[in-house]
């Protein structure tokens, strides 16, 4: 089929744009002429495939993502690396990854949770106690089965030892208070590299100063179009979730014990 010289620039117009900022609200112009005409539509998922990228929208925005394979723009460790100087090591890749997948296990609730935490958001200190008792019900796992590493494909030790030896809490500034933008080698400081990748895409508002994360509905918009079917996603949530459940079961018999 060919396509008009108008349809083609506004398709490479519209894609160029997404390149830049990823997610554009249905009312740009170029957005609304992706989503009425189909050959605009195809023009634009076409260039995004060959890229090894799609393109998908909502009814609020159209996003633009990396496949898990063969894309071109796909972040490898390399390419994180340059970008955050946070992650200089393997293991510290490793474990931001760990740290986004506990905050999207805990913010990925149902609709009426979810308006919650848009509201309120997430503190700092919250994700870095969830962080510290996943990583700890997970060495206890690993004692226990000496192939969990292996088979979640997790560096269990490697970032436990990071995050739990490691890493202070956090750090004070001048004026003695916590400051997790200007200081380094504590938790709560990595927590703000690790989530910077949702931040620069518009996914999430840091309020590093009143450390709190706020996810917007642009994120929830990406977990139910795209990871809510992906099973390595569904699996790993429901582990982090059961790793959270036995640690409070055994605080709980513990407090019980106590009585």
């Amino acid at each position: 089929m060919a396509f008009k010289q108008e349809e083609l620039e506004n398709g490479a117009a519209l894609f160029f744009k997404l390149l830049d900022e990823q997610i554009i609200s249905v009312s740009d112009p170029l957005a609304e002429k992706y989503r009425s005409n189909s050959e605009i539509h195809n023009i634009v998922n076409t260039m995004a495939a060959e890229a090894g990228l799609r393109v998908f929208s909502t009814a609020k925005n159209v996003h633009l993502v990396s496949k898990t394979r063969g894309s071109s723009f796909a972040n490898s460790y390399t390419q994180m690396k340059q970008k955050y100087s946070g992650l200089k090591r393997k293991r510290y890749f490793y474990l931001a990854n760990i740290i986004i997948s506990i905050f999207l296990a805990e913010i990925d609730k149902e609709s009426h949770v979810r308006i919650r935490w848009e509201e309120e958001g997430i503190s700092y200190h919250r994700l870095s106690d969830l962080v510290t008792a996943t990583l700890e019900s997970w060495l206890e796992r690993k004692k226990e089965d000496e192939s969990f590493s292996k088979n979640w494909s997790i560096a269990v030790e490697e970032v436990a030892e990071l995050w739990l030896t490691e890493f202070s809490e956090y750090r004070l500034n001048k004026d003695e208070k916590v400051d997790v933008t200007r200081t380094k080698g504590n938790r709560l400081s990595f927590i703000n590299t690790a989530l910077k990748p949702l931040t620069e895409q518009g996914l999430i508002i840091d309020q590093s100063d009143e450390l709190k994360l706020i996810p917007k509905a642009e994120l929830y918009e990406r977990l139910d179009k795209l990871y809510h079917s992906q099973k390595r996603y569904n699996k790993f949530v429901d582990l982090i979730l059961e790793s959270r459940k036995e640690l409070e079961g055994e605080a709980e018999d513990a407090q019980t014990e106590q009585n």
